[in-house]
C-alpha cells in the first residue's frame, strides 16, 4: 500500500478527538475520547478495506487546505499520508467534506475501522 502510514487527527468541542493511525503493515490503532477515556483499538485492515483505503488515497490528488468559517470553531482535521519527503498533508474542517468528495469518502472509511 503505497500511501501508507497513515494518521488522521481530529480536534473537536468538549474534549473530542479521534486519532486513527495505520502502519505500512495495514496494522491500525485508533484512539478516541470526549468526557471519558476509551481504551485505544487495534487491528489490521482486511485485504479488502485496505484495497479500497488504498484506492480512495489514490484519487486524492495534491492537498488543499479547507479553513472553517470564521466563527466556526472545533472539529478540525489532519490527514497526514506517506512518510519522510512523500508526506501529503490535508488540512481541514470537518464541515467542509462535502466540498471535497475524495477527501469526504477517505475520512468515512477511516471512521468505520
Amino acid at each position: 500500500m503505497p500511501h501508507l502510514p497513515l494518521r488522521y487527527r481530529v480536534v473537536g468541542e468538549d474534549d473530542y478527538m479521534l486519532e486513527i493511525d495505520v502502519g505500512r503493515d495495514a496494522c491500525f490503532v485508533v484512539n478516541s475520547g470526549d468526557h471519558t477515556s476509551h481504551e485505544p483499538r487495534r487491528g489490521t485492515l482486511t485485504p479488502s478495506q485496505g484495497s479500497k483505503l488504498n484506492g480512495l488515497l489514490a484519487q486524492l490528488g495534491e492537498p488543499r487546505d479547507h479553513p472553517a468559517p470564521e466563527g466556526a470553531s472545533g472539529f478540525m482535521a489532519i490527514l497526514t499520508l506517506g512518510e519522510g519527503g512523500r508526506t501529503r498533508v490535508f488540512r481541514f474542517w470537518e464541515g467542509a467534506l462535502a466540498e471535497d468528495p475524495g477527501l469526504e469518502a477517505v475520512v468515512r472509511a477511516l471512521e468505520v475501522l
